[in-house]
């Protein structure tokens, strides 16, 4: 599956194992863009949705908003944001 955030193409490749620690559940979820893979934890809700999806559609729309706010840090961190519409490809 494909996402267009800030002028980048991401993909996420697949989704890892999701862990709790002291009350927080997270998700490792493995993405790539412009060839380059990389790893980022996603923070689950209260309710822990997605800690059990296989599908990484499914588990993108139920957490859209946890993933969009960890790519734009990646993004961020890395340098590699630009302007436009954020938008799933």
């Amino acid at each position: 599956m494909k996402i267009e955030i800030q002028g980048n193409e991401i993909s996420i490749l697949s989704l890892g194992a999701t862990q709790e620690d002291h009350g927080v559940v997270k998700r490792e979820v493995n993405f790539e863009i412009k060839g380059t893979p990389f790893q980022r934890y996603i923070i689950l809700g209260m309710n822990g949705t997605g800690a059990d999806y296989h599908d990484p559609q499914h588990f993108y729309r139920m957490n859209k908003d946890q993933v969009d706010a960890s790519l734009i840090e990646y993004l961020s961190e890395n340098h590699l944001y630009e302007t436009g519409e954020d938008k799933v490809i």
